[in-house]
Parts: structure tokens; sequence; C-alpha cells
């Protein structure tokens, strides 16, 4: 006889990583809002400026490998508590800078450091601790995003111009501290050693799951196609997303929208990505992640077609909420689809690997459109790479649906 434990742990680690993506995403998505603000102080070009952010979103992912692998190693609760602590540092670093070079240190190198423990273990601790219904908790841990991007860059762009950027940037590095390293200590690996139940899968009268954590190494998964197409998808996919959430504010108020409206664009993606990740998170459930991730590929590429033409007010507000639906209902696909082709063994590994790929993929797309912008003084011909760029993952997560899994014993 195996005891029933009264309460789903499981829970309290969706609730946790949700709260910790929120700041991820507050801090991360804050960026364009700032952006105006630091050069209007220092004068500095916008290939400069997103430039700083192409670094942090490299450092983000370079560092998403390292910490994955930590992490599969070490359990996700120090680890996280490491992240929150330099996130925070560097966000207090950057309130005093006054040149460049210490924005790229301080911004690009420290806060991306620190922030890239928390996708790549949110998703991974998550998908370990659900077999049924994984979908539903992914979604739910990352509609933390959806929430940080609507609630935390009003809030932003409200401190920015009650205090200046500096004092705002001081204040989100203090709410990192309080809310990320006290919020490490709820996680914790699954039970190994004892059977486990998934959650919502097993009525009173049921029998326990008992699940392993099979699968292959990162090792075998590099030798195989799914990993790199993966690895391209999210390239491709976080590209058009940084074009959008880094320049979007800038594109607005350069047509005559003023800030605090502007801002409000990006709350409203973080509304379209909240419901996003919610229904495609309980849709991969029933459709396959494979499935969700087309539709969701598909309709960015429609949107961001839409978006070349738009002008008015109305049609911001109508492009940001179907471009934030989207995006948030990717990004509980990517692990789901790790675990489908390659198992639980080293997902927060393969996970960090593709959110490797998705950085680098936002890192140029966000330092390109500011240079496009520089040498043409419109944002045109960027919105135009992007629509291309979201067809080419369409186009790619079309083949991905003949590719087969790699079980153990492969090489």
């Amino acid at each position: 006889m195996v005891k029933r434990p009264l309460f789903f742990y499981g829970w309290v680690i969706v609730v946790t990583c949700a709260v910790m993506l929120v700041m991820n995403a507050g801090i991360m998505y804050s960026y364009g809002v700032f952006f105006k603000h630091l050069i209007a102080d220092f004068g500095w070009s916008r290939a400069a400026t997103s430039g700083v952010y192409s670094l942090f979103m490299l450092t983000t992912g370079g560092f998403a490998i390292v910490m994955g692998w930590l992490v599969d190693r070490f359990g996700p609760a120090r680890v996280m508590m490491f992240g929150g602590f330099v996130a925070g540092l560097g966000l207090v670093l950057t309130s005093r800078i006054n040149a460049l070079w210490q924005m790229y240190v301080t911004y690009g190198l420290v806060v991306g450091i620190g922030l890239s423990v928390h996708y790549t273990t949110s998703m991974a601790t998550t998908a370990r601790w659900f077999i049924k219904r994984r979908g539903l908790a992914l979604g739910i841990v990352t509609s933390g995003v959806g929430l940080g991007t609507l609630l935390l860059i009003p809030a932003a762009e409200r401190l920015i111009a009650a205090f200046g950027w500096s004092t705002a940037y001081f204040v989100l590095g203090v709410a990192s501290w309080v809310v990320m390293i006290p919020g490490a200590l709820f996680l914790r690996r699954p039970p190994g050693d004892i059977p486990r139940r998934s959650s919502g899968g097993n009525g009173p009268d049921m029998p326990p799951v008992v699940t392993s954590e099979a699968g292959v190494s990162m090792k075998v998964a590099a030798r195989h196609r799914p990993l790199w197409m993966l690895f391209a998808i999210f390239f491709l996919f976080n590209f058009c997303l940084q074009v959008v959430m880094v320049h979007l504010v800038n594109y607005a108020t350069d047509i005559g929208i003023t800030s605090l409206i502007a801002a409000t664009f990006i709350s409203i993606i973080g509304v379209g990505s909240f419901v996003g990740r919610l229904l495609m998170g309980t849709a991969s459930d029933r459709i396959g992640g494979n499935n969700a991730l087309l539709i969701c590929c598909t309709i960015l590429t429609a949107a961001l077609v839409f978006f070349i033409f738009a002008g008015e007010l109305w049609t911001f507000y109508l492009f940001a909420i179907v471009f934030g639906f989207a995006y948030g209902g990717e990004v509980p696909q990517m692990p789901v689809l790790v675990g489908r082709f390659f198992g639980l063994r080293a997902v927060a590994t393969l996970v960090g690997t593709v959110v490797f790929g998705a950085t680098v993929g936002g890192a140029l797309g966000a330092w390109a459109a500011g240079q496009i912008f520089d040498m043409t003084q419109s944002y045109q011909m960027a919105f135009i790479i992007a629509a291309v760029a979201s067809l080419a993952a369409v186009l790619i997560t079309l083949m991905l649906k003949k590719a087969k899994a790699v079980t153990p014993g492969l090489t």
C-alpha cells in the first residue's frame, strides 16, 4: 500500500514558478519603455541602445544551458535563488550607470545571467512534477509572463514618469530580491524514491501513477534533427517577438502616440499572452504540442502582415491582442515538445538549449530593427523581415510534425 499525500505539491510549484515569471517578464519587457528615456539622457543611437538588449538576450540564452545543467544535477531551489540575487544586483547597478559600456555590463551581462535561470528552471521543474495535464500546468506557469507584461510594464512607465529611469531600475532590483529569493525556497524536485501521482488524473480509488525520468541525454539528442528544428523554430519566433517588444513603443511614439498610451500596447500584448498561454497550454494536452505550435506560428504571421499596414490607434490594439495570443500560446509548447521527443532525463538542459536558440534570435531581432531604423529612419523593413521569418517558422513546424521521438538506445 502506498500512502497518498493529501495535497499535490505540484500546484505549489506551478504558483511559485508563475510568480517568478511575472518578475522575469516585467524586467525583460520593460526595456522597451526605458528605451527612449535612456536615449534622451545619454544621446545613444537606437542601434547602440538595442545592442544592450541584444547582449542581454545572448547572455540569458547562453547561460540558460549552464543553468539547465545545474538544475538537472542540483535541483531548482539553489539555482533559482542565485538567479534572483544576481538579477536584482544587476538592476540596482544599472540604476547607477552613466556610460553606455556600464549599461552593457550591468544590464547586458549581470541581469542577463540572473534571468537566465528563471524560464529554464520553471519549465523543467513543472514538467517533471506533472504527467497528465502537463500542458495545462505549463500554460498556467507561463501565464506569469503575460501577467508580468500586463502589470509591471505600465508600473515601470509610471515609475519613470514620476521618479526617473534610475529610480525605476532600483525599485525593480529590490522587488526582484523580495520576490525571487524567498520564492526559490518553495521549489523542490518531485519525489523520486516513492511513487507519485499525476495531478487530476487519478480518482480516490485509482492507484498512483509511478513515473521515471526516462529519456535521452543531451549528447544523444544533439545528434537528431528534432532538437535543431525546435532550435530554429524558436529562433525565428523570438526574432519576431523582440522586434516588436523592444521597438513597438518607439514606433508608436514616432508616429505621434504618447508614451503612456504606447506602453499600454505592451500591456495588451500581456493580456493576449495570458489568454494564449492558458488556452494553448490546455490545447496541447488535446491536440498535441506540434499542432498547437503550428497554430501559434500561423497566427503570428497573420498578425505581422496586418501590422505592416497598421496606422490608426485601434489597429495597434487589435495587433497587440492577436500578437500576444500567438506569442503566449507558443511558450508552453517548448517543454512539451522537448519532453515528447527526448523524454525528461535531461529536460532542463535541452530546454536551455532551445531557449538559447530563442535568445539568439531575439538578440538579432532587437539589434537589427534598431540598425534598420538608424539607416532608414523607418521600421517598415524590420516588420517585413519579421513577417518573412514567422512564415519560415510555420514551414519548419510543418516539417517537425513528421519527425519521430528519440528513444533511449538510439545514437
